[in-house]
């Protein structure tokens, strides 16, 4: 049964490949009655001309249970034609010193009441309830290239897909998974963890920023780990849909206080 709900989008999954979309996309956040949410399919195509939302955005969409294989809690499908956008005025940082650091402040005041313990929590919480997307702080150990960047190809040309109906919708290019954060959650039991990570903003960098594959490697790191280090980080967790393995779906990253 459809039915409206309010969210704020805290995460969005960079495109998946899909035969019969194209590219899909994924978002995560939490709903007006905080509770976590996940809703898909919103098509790239239509994503990329139409809604283009930035990240605490607050949005209204009529979503219906989704029928999956693992059966996760928070996972919706989303009817793309209802979304609409009610509230951005905590998407865009503004120009003053003053007025960043009161929207980091209220958006902290939205999520941090949320962080969990551990992924070890969580992992608890699926077995339960099927709970799987969360918001732990982990203690940084080391950035990890499971694959060396000169060895992955992106497709940087634009990629077209015809559809059912012979129209041609634009294709997100394909990045592989090859980046990982080793890491101890808050939790004094906890021995340690290495996720691959999905944030769309890596892959951005994986994609766009224009250096040799060494050179590129040495800016991910100092902007995804060193400079990371300087902020209080925390991470989006989610599993995948066919196995229960947690992964970092994105970053939140307020300053310091």
């Amino acid at each position: 049964m459809w039915e409206k709900k309010k969210i704020i989008i805290l995460v969005k999954a960079y495109p998946e490949r899909s035969s019969r979309y194209g590219s899909i996309i994924c978002m995560a956040g939490i709903t007006k009655e905080g509770d976590w949410i996940r809703i898909f399919p919103v098509e790239f195509d239509y994503f990329i001309k139409k809604l283009k939302i930035k990240k605490f955005t607050l949005i209204e969409a009529e979503v219906e249970k989704a029928s999956e294989k693992l059966m996760r809690k928070e996972s919706y499908k989303v009817k793309r034609n209802s979304i609409k956008i009610l509230d951005d005025s905590l998407s865009k940082l503004r120009g003053s010193n003053a007025e960043t650091k009161k929207i980091w402040q209220e958006r902290k005041k939205l999520i941090l009441p949320y962080v969990n313990t551990s992924i070890e929590e969580l992992k608890q919480k699926y077995e339960v309830d099927r709970t799987s997307l969360g918001l732990i702080k982990p203690n940084l150990i080391e950035l990890n290239f499971r694959k060396p960047l000169k060895d992955i190809i992106i497709e940087h040309q634009t990629l077209l897909q015809k559809t059912l109906n012979n129209d041609y919708i634009r294709v997100a290019d394909k990045i592989e998974h090859i980046i990982s954060y080793i890491f101890k959650c808050n939790d004094p039991t906890c021995k340690g963890h290495d996720l691959t990570c999905e944030d769309w903003e890596l892959f951005g960098a994986i994609r766009n920023w224009k250096y040799p594959p060494k050179e590129k490697e040495l800016k991910i790191r100092e902007k995804f780990f060193d400079w990371m280090k300087k902020r209080d980080l925390y991470f989006y967790v989610g599993t995948l849909s066919q196995f229960p393995n947690w992964i970092i779906i994105g970053l939140f990253y307020p300053p310091k206080i």
